[in-house]
């Protein structure tokens, strides 16, 4: 049943003290009307508690805007989430003017990392042998195709949920379908993704995927701290800036010019290979993420102080940082026609001192158990 404004309802109850169910919670289509984001499509959840989110539906159907009880959970960058159509699609690092930001930002399908080189010949286009992969590829700003979204009761419980398509496909190449799908209860403070990305081509193609999830004010503040399962002392991944290897779990005020860091996290799992990912602050306050480690076996850290761009990403990932490295490791995903990998996320509000003790103790038990 839900629980609103400190009471748990029956949908008869709660029917009989609303004219409409939107006027506790649901999903709403909406339109961004101007500035950059003009004519992106939104999906707005209000679950009730407090708890809402944005899935801009034509950037990659990532969630935008997320927030909870008034307070920004997400990172909005100064470029404000702009449409697709302004993505530089020869510019190695025009990820960065239009993708990076808000609460999650997926970077794939093919390529996660800064740019690099590949052969595509096997996609028989002798004039494209190599394919050139800016930061992170393209996922992100994909316009989605919304196959449904709306309200439905099972019982007492009334689920809030959505679906869509993404498609990164090109004649002689990758012909790479996701279906995203989000889930969540009225009157609860978090929601579901998952995830299928399916080889619909005809030729193997080559995949990766990591969740940038983008932390910021005021989760992320002088004293925030992150509660996860990291079970050994994190590394630097090639091609990021010398950092010292104990700043991960711990974050500070905003600095004037600030480098940003990078750590992989060596995460444990519970039995079921879940692995919780917490960050709050000095006021037990914050947002964590669970993942399952046999779909995204690594983890990245984006650790970012400066002034402006302040904000922390939890990255769970498929392979590490850099397409040649992850070959080299034997961590590279090659999808064959037909094959298809499924992700699952669960991503919520930590309110309060007895919600941190207890994903504390959570965590606790499985670096105890080692």
């Amino acid at each position: 049943m839900p629980f609103l404004f400190g009471k748990h309802y029956t949908r008869t109850e709660l029917m009989r003290h609303v004219g409409h169910l939107s006027q506790v919670g649901g999903i709403s289509l909406l339109e961004a009307a101007d500035g950059p984001a003009r004519g992106v499509r939104y999906l707005e959840f209000r679950s009730g508690s407090g708890f809402q989110f944005k899935v801009a539906v034509d950037r990659g159907m990532d969630v935008g805007y997320c927030d909870y009880r008034g307070q920004s959970l997400a990172w909005i960058p100064s470029t404000a989430l702009p449409a697709p159509w302004y993505f530089e699609q020869n510019a190695e690092f025009a990820w960065l003017r239009t993708a990076l930001g808000g609460f999650n930002t997926s970077a794939g399908m093919i390529h996660i990392g800064n740019p690099e080189t590949a052969d595509v010949s096997h996609y028989n286009f002798p004039a494209r042998a190599q394919e050139r992969y800016g930061v992170h590829d393209k996922m992100a700003l994909l316009p989605g195709q919304l196959r449904s979204y709306g309200e439905h009761w099972e019982g007492d419980e009334c689920i809030l949920e959505a679906e869509g398509r993404v498609v990164q496909a090109q004649a002689y190449g990758e012909n790479l379908v996701l279906t995203r799908r989000y889930s969540m209860r009225l009157g609860e403070s978090r929601f579901f993704m998952h995830d299928t990305i399916e080889n619909a081509g005809w030729l193997p193609t080559e995949h990766m995927l990591l969740y940038h999830i983008n932390i910021g004010f005021p989760v992320i503040d002088a004293d925030s701290e992150q509660i996860a399962p990291v079970m050994k002392p994190p590394t630097i991944p090639d091609g990021l800036p010398a950092s010292a290897a104990d700043e991960y779990s711990r974050f500070i005020a905003p600095q004037t010019d600030w480098q940003l860091q990078g750590f992989e996290l060596d995460m444990g799992a519970e039995a079921d290979g879940s692995v919780p990912v917490g960050i709050v602050n000095r006021d037990n306050f914050g947002v964590y993420v669970v993942y399952k480690r046999q779909q995204l076996p690594q983890y990245l850290e984006w650790r970012m102080m400066g002034e402006g761009q302040y904000a922390v990403g939890i990255e769970p990932c498929t392979n590490t940082f850099g397409r040649e490295i992850a070959r080299r490791l034997g961590q590279l995903i090659v999808l064959q026609p037909g094959e298809k990998r499924e992700y699952d996320l669960e991503v919520g509000v930590i309110d309060g001192t007895a919600a941190v003790s207890a994903f504390r103790e959570r965590v606790a038990r499985i670096t105890e158990n080692g």
